[in-house]
């Protein structure tokens, strides 16, 4: 029973007009019409809600109850009780409804995005109710490709600007090893020179003066080369490179002015990746020496999920954040750069988090 003839029967619809008319009118239509009965049981289904709910024949839905039919749990899996089904509302109440986002189930048991609109009907045994519905399947994918396309967007332009940013911190930076340069190693070196020389020429008259400008020259020459591995180490730590993040960590909280509890595996992992995270590390910790007036702090780096978890917190006053221009902004590029993120907030107990999500090649 799912001709023209069955919605008359079941309230006198369209009257005045031909019954092939309204079937073929019903049949025409793109969204899917269903009619329940005073009882919740399917009366009518036209072809385009038969192929919606994925029924090769519209008469297999003929008779069955409605709820526990299409409408009985929700994608989750939990249950949709029958009480509270808006599609039979109107069989209760005679008030129509309207649902925007609702999921039905298929004859194959899968679920489809739907939106519709539920009416009372009156039928010769009691309210019945006239529902029609449409597939959300295809607004909800477009809906989700612009979403993602717009995310994508706005990742690419962060993308952009943080290059830009680590381009111009980089230049910053060559400016100022220049400057150390200049004014700290050359000019040693210039002394150095200048000792050894002045050594050389006195060596012939005065030997012992001499020797005290040369042993000069030498303190000199030890105390250039502190100073330059001291700027290397501010570039790139050679522990690091030979040794890994762990010992290049433990290095590092060594020298810190405060107590600072390690955690770091003992692995090696990609020269990017470590790099970042002992960037991270050691940024957070010049803030929480400088700016926290914390007590203590710790490092913890874990390696799960397919990334490089790396997170530093301590006790301090709080309230620290990614500003433009700052510290944290510049670490904050330094991370994307690699594909991860970065994120700064509270602690637990109070204080400063630093968490760096760093991405592993599979």
């Amino acid at each position: 029973m799912h001709d023209a003839a069955a919605i008359a029967g079941l309230g006198g619809a369209a009257a005045g007009d031909p019954a092939g008319v309204l079937a073929a009118l019903v049949a025409s239509i793109a969204d899917g019409v269903y009619v329940v009965d005073h009882a919740g049981a399917v009366r009518f289904v036209n072809p385009a809600g038969a192929a919606i709910l994925r029924y090769d024949d519209p008469g297999a839905l003929l008779g069955r109850a409605s709820h526990a039919t299409i409408h009985d749990h929700r994608p989750d899996g939990t249950p949709f009780p029958e009480d509270e089904c808006p599609l039979l509302r109107p069989r209760r109440t005679g008030e129509t409804v309207r649902v925007a986002e609702d999921w039905f189930v298929r004859a194959d048991g899968s679920m489809v995005a739907v939106s519709y609109s539920s009416a009372p009907f009156a039928t010769p045994d009691g309210r019945g109710a006239v529902v029609v519905f449409r597939d959300e399947t295809e607004r909800r994918a477009a809906e989700e490709a612009r979403r993602r396309e717009a995310v994508e967007r706005t990742r690419a332009d962060e993308v952009a600007a943080s290059r830009a940013r680590i381009v111009a911190a980089a230049d910053a930076e060559r400016r100022r090893l220049g400057r150390d340069l200049h004014d700290g190693a050359q000019q040693r070196l210039m002394t150095v020179a200048l000792a050894v020389q002045q050594g050389v020429l006195a060596l012939d008259r005065d030997p012992e003066v001499a020797r005290g400008m040369l042993q000069g020259a030498v303190a000199e020459a030890r105390t250039t080369i502190g100073e330059l591995r001291d700027l290397v180490a501010g570039i790139h730590p050679s522990i690091l490179t030979s040794r890994g993040l762990a010992a290049a960590v433990e290095s590092l909280t060594a020298r810190a002015p405060l107590p600072v509890t390690v955690a770091v595996p003992e692995d090696r992992w990609p020269a990017g990746t470590e790099a970042a995270a002992y960037y991270v590390v050691a940024e957070a910790l010049a803030n929480v020496a400088k700016h926290a007036a914390a007590t203590r702090a710790a490092v913890e780096v874990t390696a799960q999920d397919g990334a490089l978890h790396v997170a530093v917190h301590d006790d301090g006053r709080g309230g620290a954040h990614v500003r433009p221009g700052g510290g944290l902004q510049g670490l904050r590029d330094r991370v994307e750069a690699v594909g991860g993120t970065l994120a700064v907030g509270s602690a637990g107990e109070g204080g400063t988090l630093v968490a760096a999500r760093l991405p592993l090649p599979v």
